[in-house]
């Protein structure tokens, strides 16, 4: 195998091209929009990760998008080159990196970054415990300990209490935005949901 290798050109296991295929079709369905396939790259070494990423990764990283491509540890690697136990976080991980493709596309870009992540986790079904959901706020530009637990917390609590409709309204309404502000995300927010987004309004609604 190659450093980088196409998966979209290579004569991979046909479960990773059946996982793709179910995947693509159920984000579509999720985001009510059709893209292209992106290119995927297996990486063998975190050492490529790290080059990839021009710095060194953390140990739990294990894959990312960059430029519309998803770069990820081969699963031959993937529990020997990380801090992961389950070879399945392979195919959890690959889906939420699809998904921010997906995201990117819709919105043009990654903020508020709570959303981005906590969606892509939410779709991925990788669940995160999040010890203080108000936090949310502090994940709007940069990431952070707490992001990725407040992140699922609030997208799971919007879909759940709201549907998914309203939560792909949100979603669309960020394409609307040249300049995201965590002010003209707001006002949106309150035109979806229906109460604002501050501290005291998201307490009163998870109690």
């Amino acid at each position: 195998m190659s450093p980088l290798l196409l998966i979209k050109n290579s004569n991979f296991d046909k479960s990773l091209d059946d996982f793709l295929k179910k995947t693509k079709k159920e984000l579509e369905a999720f985001f009510k929009i059709k893209i292209a396939e992106p290119n995927i790259f297996l990486l063998d070494s975190r050492k490529e990760l790290d080059l990839i990423w021009g710095q060194k990764t953390e140990s739990w990283v294990v894959g990312g998008t960059k430029f519309g491509l998803i770069y990820i540890l081969d699963p031959k690697a993937y529990i020997k080159e990380s801090s992961h136990t389950d070879k399945n976080d392979f195919w959890r991980t690959l889906k939420h990196e699809y998904c921010h493709i997906f995201y990117k596309t819709l919105t043009g870009g990654y903020t508020p970054l709570w959303l981005h992540e906590g969606l892509a986790l939410y779709l991925a079904g990788q669940k995160k415990k999040c010890r203080q959901p108000l936090d949310v706020f502090s994940y709007f530009y940069k990431p952070g300990p707490e992001l990725y637990g407040v992140g699922y917390y609030w997208v799971e609590f919007l879909i759940k209490k709201f549907g998914k409709d309203k939560m792909l309204s949100l979603i669309n309404g960020l394409k609307e935005e040249k300049q995201l502000t965590e002010k003209s995300f707001s006002k949106l927010f309150f035109s979806v949901y229906g109460f604002k987004y501050n501290k005291n309004h998201f307490a009163k609604a998870i109690n």
